[in-house]
């Protein structure tokens, strides 16, 4: 089974300080790519009072043929830049984060000639967008969408009107907005805007939601309060005539497009606290169909991606903070960024470039940087006239636009991630029958039940999906007979969302006929189904119960870790016997934490069969836990449970177990430094390879830089796929393919100094905030050595 460890939360924090300015217009040369993962505090570099918090367009790193150009720098009036947007005249309008409409005009050289405020009231606009000779505005402080005209031709805005106001928070508020290909307007919030129920459209795809947890957790209640449905997508005219709901379950989308084949996607935010915790989710790619929901709720209530009542990411990214996206097909790029999905990310100054391939009904995604700064706090970009424009900005920090052109200096590269003409094809057909589908998630007809019944059971979950969607959009009596009768697994989810208490029954019976089964798909079905019969029907019966747990009991656990979470959590839910020690088991043959935290919170639940002993043995999987640095909410996560575990105690019991009462504190050995006082060689510093920096490495030995890579403690703590004598080595990253994230410079910096900038979330709660990686590991090594080991850890992987 795959383990996932949260190992780069002990990452090591690699940087690149930018140290050259620049002047409004100056063309960038190519620069090398930052750090990515480990630089998630880069952002506060820019705020105003940092020296240097304007990124110099010649910091900002591209793929060779690019050229970076800084266009205006905000100055202190003119406040810092959310949102961007350009009119049909090719005029730039930039939401001011605290208040106001700012107007860029240029020149033909695209040089800034004027810069005005147009609008002086709507706070926030994080959403701009020109359409039907409007500039509409989604207002987050100002809680409202507002479309803006000028109706007398003067330049300025004489028309305000508010189309939608939303209560609710602003932190993930009332974002980007965009013109989609059918012409309508689609709205993007987080999970903060609440759309009332008068102003949600009947029409709207996405109903029938809840929050959905068997077991409500009263570690919850540190988490904020948010409703359900979560973040969302809404989709309205040019007038604001309607709203209606497409999706649900997201945390904080910013931005959403279209690709070529007219399908949404989004960039979601994870919740990085939670690194570590069985309901992490990272941030991630997700293609937005009708209906769709992804499972974002509070606390440990977050729905794994296995759920089947929700849809899985295209492509999960991990730690981030996203803002814009957009395809680049109105760019003169290159095919291989040209049919790209760019993504910004505000937090790490990168955008990248997620390459789509069909997959069935849906789609795959592999990603890779296209730009990278640091800081390069990007908040929105466009395509204006083939080149990219970009604004960096938020949370006060200093702000600026740049443009982004393919200059034709550099020869195209290939583009591998050409799909097939066979998932070309599959996809369009697939596609075309799940859009059948969703014809009837909002319209009823009997043809609708008849096409969802017969796609119930496809392999394709996009199309199993729309069919369930259409399916409880029919009238139950149609399907439910057939759906008892046939026992699909899907239909019979279907039926535990909707069918009131009298149908729980014979719904429960035909679940469990059904199990085992061979297939892991339709065991995490039909356990889903299970969970949402008790959640919606009620608590079933005790004679119910009893045949629940005559069933499941003898299945846990099967080995798979997926299903067993959900029987778990099914049978904790059920107060099945004798389940505490297979659980504690699993807790300590397991090394992946979303094991240690799923079970540990589940299992306090049983109400019965607790001993000494196992006490003892729970004690102990707590003091596992602990013992890994992770994430804020994976810590008082660990927190709470300590502190219930110990309340529980008798005073006996605490005396008994006095050593395994006081929380467990991450012990990270330092790795170990092999120079002493005969080994020494220098004390490098960075500016002793300037020349060498020049050039590049192909010429030296990798063969030796291997040899110095242990001789220098970095095999400790670093794994390269390559060299199987470093496969337990995870205190650190994972060093495999560095080149492909980092350039030499980068690599050599990050070595010498590898505490210059650590994220909140990678302070090891042991110590204080320095890198767990020494400075000086390399002063025991000759120059040629090290230039060997970056050599070796350039060519690494390939």
């Amino acid at each position: 089974m795959h383990r996932l460890r949260f190992s780069t939360v002990l990452a090591v924090s690699l940087s690149l300080t930018a140290t050259l300015f620049s002047q409004d217009g100056e063309t960038a040369s190519p620069a090398p790519p930052v750090p990515q993962l480990e630089a998630y505090e880069s952002w506060k570099m820019a705020k105003r009072e940092e020296q240097g918090s304007l990124t110099p367009a010649t910091t900002i790193w591209a793929p060779e043929g690019f050229s970076v150009e800084l266009i205006k720098a905000a100055t202190e009036k003119e406040d810092s830049w959310v949102g961007m947007a350009f009119d049909d005249s090719g005029h730039l309008f930039l939401g001011m984060e605290q208040k106001g409409i700012l107007r860029l005009t240029f020149d033909e050289a695209g040089k800034v000639t004027e810069s005005k405020v147009v609008e002086d009231s709507l706070e926030e606009c994080r959403g701009l967008l020109w359409a039907y000779d409007s500039l509409y505005a989604n207002a987050n402080n100002s809680k409202g969408l507002y479309r803006l005209r000028d109706t007398t031709g003067d330049g300025n805005f004489d028309e305000k009107k508010l189309l939608l106001a939303t209560e609710g928070g602003v932190g993930h508020g009332r974002n980007h907005l965009r013109l989609g290909p059918d012409g309508f307007i689609y709205i993007v919030h987080g999970n903060n805007p609440l759309l009332s129920e008068e102003d949600e459209s009947p029409k709207s795809p996405h109903r029938n939601y809840g929050e959905d947890q068997l077991i409500k957790n009263p570690i919850d209640e540190i988490y904020n309060q948010l409703p359900v449905p979560a973040g969302h997508i809404i989709r309205t005219d040019k007038d604001g005539s309607f709203f209606e709901r497409l999706c649900g379950g997201l945390r904080n989308t910013l931005d959403i497009d279209f690709n070529q084949d007219g399908e949404m996607f989004a960039y979601d935010a994870d919740s990085e606290w939670d690194s570590g915790l069985a309901w992490y989710k990272p941030t991630r790619v997700l293609h937005i169909t009708s209906g769709s929901e992804f499972g974002w709720r509070r606390g440990t209530g977050k729905w794994p991606a296995y759920y089947p009542d929700s849809l899985p990411a295209a492509c999960n990214i991990g730690l981030g903070s996203p803002t814009g996206v957009g395809f680049a097909y109105d760019s003169n790029f290159p095919d291989r960024w040209k049919n790209s999905f760019l993504i910004a990310d505000w937090s790490y100054g990168r955008l990248l470039a997620v390459h789509l391939t069909p997959d069935g009904a849906s789609y795959t995604g592999e990603q890779e940087t296209f730009l990278s700064g640091r800081p390069l706090n990007l908040t929105d970009f466009v395509f204006h006239k083939g080149d990219l424009w970009f604004i960096t900005g938020g949370r006060r920090t200093q702000s600026a636009v740049y443009r982004v052109r393919w200059t034709g200096e550099a020869e195209p590269p290939e583009n591998p991630f050409q799909p097939t003409r066979a998932e070309i094809q599959d996809g369009r057909a697939l596609r075309a029958l799940r859009h059948q589908l969703e014809e009837f998630h909002v319209r009823k007809d009997p043809i609708g039940t008849d096409l969802a019944l017969q796609n119930i059971t496809h392999p394709d979950r996009h199309i199993r999906f729309a069919a369930r969607i259409a399916l409880e959009n029919q009238p139950i009596e149609e399907w439910k007979g057939e759906t008892l009768e046939e026992k699909y697994p899907d239909a019979l989810l279907a039926l535990a969302r909707l069918a009131p208490s009298e149908d729980q029954p014979p719904l429960v019976k035909a679940i469990l006929s059904e199990l085992p089964t061979e297939s892991e798909s339709d065991s995490l079905t039909l356990l889903r189904a299970l969970q949402l019969s008790f959640i919606r029907q009620g608590e079933p019966s005790p004679e119910l119960k009893s045949q629940c747990i005559e069933t499941l009991r003898p299945l846990f656990p099967t080995g798979t870790q997926n299903i067993d979470h959900e029987l778990c959590e099914l049978l904790v839910y059920l107060q099945a016997p004798d389940l505490i020690d297979p659980i504690l088991t699993l807790i300590k043959n397991s090394d992946d934490t979303r094991d240690w935290t799923h079970y540990l919170v589940f299992v306090r639940y049983l109400e019965n069969g607790w001993t000494d002993e196992l006490r003892k043995r729970y004690l102990e999987g707590l003091a596992k836990a602990e013992s890994f640095p992770a994430g804020r909410w994976y810590i008082r996560t660990l927190q709470a449970l300590r502190t219930e575990a110990v309340d529980s105690l008798s005073e006996e019991q605490k005396t008994k177990f006095a050593d395994l009462l006081a929380p467990t504190t991450p012990e990270v050995p330092a790795p170990p430094i092999t120079v002493d006082p005969a080994n020494y060689v220098q004390d490098w510093k960075l500016e002793d390879f300037s020349e060498e920096m020049k050039s590049d490495l192909s010429g030296h030995s990798t063969e030796s830089g291997q040899k110095a890579y242990h001789k220098a403690g970095c095999a400790a703590c670093h794994r390269i796929q390559t060299d199987p004598s470093t496969a337990n080595a995870v205190l650190g990253p994972d060093l495999t393919g560095l080149s492909a994230r980092f350039d030499t410079r980068a690599i050599l910096e990050s070595i010498i100094h590898p505490s210059r900038v650590i994220g909140d979330k990678y302070i090891n709660p042991a110590g204080p905030n320095i890198s767990l990686m020494p400075p000086g590991l390399i002063n025991g090594l000759e120059k040629q050595e090290i230039l060997d080991l970056l050599a070796y850890l350039t060519k690494s992987g390939e």
